[in-house]
């Protein structure tokens, strides 16, 4: 392939990617019904601020961009928890990654992942005879992701990946199933540069729900696309390596003032990530996700990771995760 049709393939790869993103979010969809899924996975992703669409990538790659599996090497099951705004929720995600790197060309990598978040206490009312609400039953609730994907490699600086992923929601009185797809993409210019683009939902996912308390033509939404751009820069230094991330949330709800940037009806999040690690065994990172503060450290030693990160949050209470990985 020639320089010309190379440097023309990446364009119209991420053009398309885009063009996919923002025709999808023509359709109708219902503000905020993806945003329970928008919390992250892994601690080393959430200490970094969430800017890892361009990596590095962990054995919870295909959460944040499915062409990251492409980039980890052998097997990875990981694993996270994590008492979210306190212990007002619990945040839980599993996740496996199998990659044969030398497979250029084809499929290369597979995985899946089980996302949970949710918790209990909400209290189900009925009114007494004096017209004076009363708790009958409290109900638990919860927001389930199982997702599977694959990925591959075009050439030595270009990989490409999908997930789909079917929901499950539990909101006490209600239950919805949906389905949705995320695209992915990696172009690494240069040795020490990596873009990447996701695009979540790609395909307007959606939440049918069973319609017991609903009223009739309200028992379904769906979620508009999430165009994620992301930047990578990597610096060695002796025993020093040093990883300076940026990625982005552009969506298409008209959220104004529930974004940090808006014009009409699209709007930008951004995320901001430093990593320092030595001799790739231990790890210091800190972050911004959406303007609230991240940090975190973790340990590469004899095939397992553990990760810890903090997110600080001015309105709810702190938010403290752990992962932890093996590799074979």
């Amino acid at each position: 392939m020639t320089r010309a049709a190379r440097y023309f393939s990446i364009r119209a790869i991420f053009a398309a990617l885009i063009l996919l993103g923002a025709a999808g979010s023509s359709a109708r969809a219902a503000k905020y019904a993806g945003e329970a899924f928008s919390l992250g996975a892994g601690a080393r992703g959430m200490a970094l601020g969430g800017a890892v669409v361009a990596g590095p990538f962990d054995g919870f790659a295909p959460y944040w961009n499915p062409a990251g599996m492409a980039r980890v090497s052998g097997k990875h099951l990981s694993a996270m928890h994590a008492e979210t705004f306190g212990s007002l929720l619990n945040h839980d995600v599993i996740s496996y990654v199998s990659n044969r790197s030398d497979t250029q060309g084809r499929i290369s990598a597979y995985g899946f992942y089980l996302y949970y978040l949710g918790g209990g206490g909400i209290k189900i009312t009925q009114l007494n005879e004096f017209e004076r609400p009363y708790v009958v039953r409290e109900e638990s609730h919860g927001d389930y992701i199982v997702s599977g994907g694959i990925s591959g490699q075009l050439n030595a600086s270009i990989t490409y990946g999908l997930a789909a992923k079917v929901i499950y929601r539990d909101i006490g009185t209600e239950t919805g199933i949906g389905l949705t797809l995320d695209l992915g993409a990696l172009y690494s210019p240069r040795p020490w540069l990596d873009l990447g683009l996701t695009i979540a939902d790609a395909s307007t996912g959606f939440i049918r729900y069973s319609g017991k308390t609903f009223d009739s033509g309200s028992n379904s939404e769906s979620i508009y696309p999430t165009v994620k751009p992301g930047i990578a820069f990597k610096r060695t230094y002796r025993e020093f390596i040093g990883r300076l991330l940026w990625s982005g949330d552009i969506k298409f709800e008209d959220l104004e003032g529930a974004a940090q940037y808006w014009a009409g009806p699209l709007s930008l999040d951004a995320h901001y990530g430093l990593e320092i690690g030595w001799r790739d065994m231990v790890f210091g990172r800190a972050g911004f996700d959406i303007g609230r503060f991240t940090a975190g450290a973790g340990v590469d030693i004899s095939k397992i990771t553990i990760d810890v990160a903090y997110l600080h949050h001015a309105d709810l209470d702190e938010t403290f995760r752990v992962s932890a990985g093996y590799r074979f």
